[in-house]
């Protein structure tokens, strides 16, 4: 299988190109592919003799969406409509990650699949109107919402990830604020790219939940970091109004992996094994 990864450089990409390492893999990132850019990306896929395209480029910066909404606008849900356009002109299957905040936080148990959307910031807003474009345009694409993803490879455009981020400011001894009412599942990239290679090789097509099992808030979530790394580190637990972020985030983005579990492809760990092995695996990288 001939397998085209874009963002091939970024957390989830990284992570996908050694799950695939047993394919042809051919990895984009920025440099090779401009996914804003219709005409090069028509020729960069025409050229790859791809049998699959699992696109990961995204404005991932929450708050600076809100300052750059036209960019965000441009790469989040232009950019997608190129690659399915590409993908439908090619009849290439096109597997697309999105996002846990494309969800308002009202809904007080995780979010399935068919719940409605409704974006509170212009992140969620411009990646649901890329699953929009994707759903009209082309009917062989994976829609596959991840939510707190934490990989070995930092996210490239955000250089880091929160374990990551929690890590280094506990090693400096920082007290932390931490908001305690926002509710997430956090989820290993790892985990997230050994079953987007499942559900390619089952053609379901149609729109996924892929997120370790359990939901906490960014302050429990930290905690946890702390306690598995034998850290003691003081939080100062604050609301979101508190700490006063540019971008308002939904109260509870967790999801639950419902669709995946029809197929009978849920094999994901809790988000507290996931951690686990994580950190497991990071000790073993050279720093």
């Amino acid at each position: 299988m001939n397998v085209l990864i874009v963002g091939a450089l970024g957390q989830l990409g990284s992570d996908l190109v050694r799950e695939f390492s047993g394919e042809n893999v051919i990895a984009y990132d920025i440099e090779e592919m401009d996914i804003t850019d219709e005409a090069r990306v028509q020729q960069q896929i025409a050229f790859t003799s791809c049998d699959v395209v699992i696109n990961t480029a995204a404005f991932t910066r929450v708050d600076e969406c809100e300052r750059e909404q036209m960019e965000a606008f441009r790469v989040n849900a232009l950019g997608v409509k190129n690659l399915a356009a590409a993908c439908k002109r090619w009849d290439l299957p096109l597997v697309h990650i999105s996002t846990n905040y494309i969800f308002g936080g009202e809904k007080r148990a995780p979010y399935v699949e068919t719940d409605p959307p409704g974006p509170v910031n212009a992140y969620g807003l411009t990646k649901l109107a890329g699953e929009y474009y994707l759903q009209y345009t082309w009917r062989k694409h994976y829609i596959v919402r991840v939510a707190g993803l934490f990989g070995l490879t930092p996210s490239r455009m955000k250089g880091t990830n929160f374990v990551e981020a929690m890590l280094r400011l506990g090693e400096r001894g920082t007290p932390l604020r931490i908001v305690s009412d926002e509710y997430l599942s956090p989820t290993s990239a790892r985990d997230a790219a050994r079953h987007i290679r499942k559900l390619i090789e089952t053609d379901q097509y149609g729109t996924y939940h892929l997120v370790n099992h359990g939901a906490c808030s960014w302050l429990e979530f930290a905690q946890e970091i702390f306690r598995q790394s034998g850290m003691n580190v003081p939080i100062t637990p604050v609301t979101a109004a508190e700490y006063g972020a540019p971008a308002r985030r939904p109260a509870n983005s967790a999801l639950e992996n419902a669709a995946l579990q029809k197929l009978g492809l849920d094999t994901m760990p809790t988000w507290q094994e996931a951690l686990n092995t994580y950190l497991t695996e990071r000790k073993k990288i050279p720093r």
